[in-house]
């Protein structure tokens, strides 16, 4: 028993939460620029560049896609108890891209964030 438990300590401890296919994780500004460009990029492009993403869809039609490539511990050990106190002080890289799109799916606008 114990040695399972450890064996899902250090699985959890070398995990990354990846949303997307994880190419956000590479992603430069540069690219980003190249790849996603206002006007022209749908929704189905997008998707066939970055994979599935989080979709949070509007009543108005718009539509938010969120990918994310987090590198290091999964959120979820922040909210175990004792674990959590030390989980969420540590700085872990994260790299976010969220695209907004219009009714009719075309790309109005794109944020890459990097931080840690």
């Amino acid at each position: 028993m114990n040695k399972l438990l450890s064996l899902l300590l250090c699985a959890a401890l070398a995990a990354c939460t990846t949303v997307g296919n994880g190419r956000v994780q590479t992603l430069k500004p540069a690219e980003a620029s190249e790849l996603l460009r206002p006007g022209q990029t749908t929704l189905a492009d997008a998707e066939r560049l970055l994979g599935a993403g989080k979709v949070l869809r509007f009543d108005s039609g718009w539509t938010t896609v969120h990918y994310v490539y987090r590198d290091g511990l999964p959120r979820a050990l922040d909210f175990v108890p004792l674990v959590g106190l030390v989980t969420s002080a540590i700085d872990t890289p994260e790299t976010e891209l969220v695209l907004l799109f219009d009714g009719q799916g075309l790309l109005r606008k794109f944020r890459l964030r990097r931080a840690g």
